[in-house]
């Protein structure tokens, strides 16, 4: 994913995302904020500029090691499954497009474990009403079939806050990106969504070709939309 995500520059609205968050939880300068599965630290960036101290969790090393050239971030390399901090060490732990990646319970247990109490669980994720309208299915089907089985339903990431922490707020988000076709296309090769490196050659570049007879200018605007579905809770 480390290359996949020089093709995936984070969005405005990926990145109030993170602001949404943190004014939810009141976060101070000082306060502890943790990005879990956060990347190269876009999000994270977001905090620290506040002066919270911002931590971005990843499990690739070159991730970390982005995440930490940010200005007053600080990179961990580890599992959200196992995080390396103390009990209660978080004002805000926080999930953008990773709460999929290995055993999601686990992940929310050790949430609630490095949380403070009134700190928040905040989880941004993709539901079943994306992955069947997605943009990326629309030209490689088999995307939507592996996001159903990849992404827990966020129905039941509901049901594991509430038991964990009580009350979960939840709700949906659309964004609307807009990029250059040619760049779409570059991204696709880059594998800039994790789900592309499961799809076959046959099949991307199959889905390629149709997209380029669709939008055979490069510099054609492509737009689509992303639902985003997000859930909070405070511990």
């Amino acid at each position: 994913m480390a290359e996949g995500y020089r093709h995936r520059p984070p969005s405005a609205g990926s990145l109030s995302h993170a602001a949404r968050a943190a004014d939810s939880v009141g976060l101070q300068p000082g306060d502890w904020a943790l990005d879990a599965g956060g990347g190269p630290g876009a999000h994270a960036a977001v905090w620290a500029n506040g002066g919270a101290a911002a931590v971005v969790l990843d499990a690739s090393p070159a991730m970390a090691q982005t995440a930490a050239s940010r200005r007053g971030v600080v990179a961990a390399v580890g599992r959200s499954q196992q995080m390396p901090f103390r009990d209660g060490r978080f004002s805000l732990v926080y999930f953008h497009l990773s709460i999929h990646y290995g055993d999601w319970r686990a992940a929310l247990g050790e949430a609630q474990r490095v949380l403070r109490t009134g700190g928040r669980c905040w989880v941004w994720t993709l539901g079943a009403i994306h992955h069947r309208a997605s943009f990326l299915a629309r030209w490689f089907p088999s995307v939507g079939e592996i996001d159903a089985v990849r992404f827990p339903d966020p129905a039941e990431i509901a049901d594991v806050l509430a038991q964990r922490f009580g009350d979960v707020t939840q709700g949906t988000t659309v964004e609307v990106v807009e990029r250059r076709a040619g760049s779409w296309v570059e991204a696709v090769r880059g594998g800039f969504v994790s789900t592309l490196q499961m799809v076959s050659p046959q099949e991307l570049e199959s889905g390629i070709a149709a997209f380029a007879r669709y939008y055979p200018d490069p510099d054609d605007i492509v737009e689509y939309q992303m639902r985003w579905d997000w859930l909070s809770a405070q511990r």
